[in-house]
């Protein structure tokens, strides 16, 4: 579809769903690794809340949250 609406592009230009997976697992690791280092030298304690709901069509969800004074 975008290559009929926009000429100019390539094929090429287009990553494949298999190259955007990739570059987000790439980024999560790199964020995890600054992540964990900032809760190894956290001040004091770390604290979590979590929430379970789900949509209208029962698809559950559940988001967890943590806080922490950094250095």
């Amino acid at each position: 579809l975008l290559l009929l609406l926009r000429p100019e592009l390539k094929d090429t230009d287009i990553p494949h769903r298999t190259k955007i997976r990739e570059q987000i697992i790439t980024s999560w690791k790199e964020h995890y690794k600054v992540l964990k280092g900032d809760l190894a030298v956290s001040l004091g304690r770390i604290s979590f809340t979590a929430d379970i709901w789900s949509d209208g069509n029962r698809k559950p969800y559940l988001a967890i949250t943590s806080h922490w004074i950094a250095r």
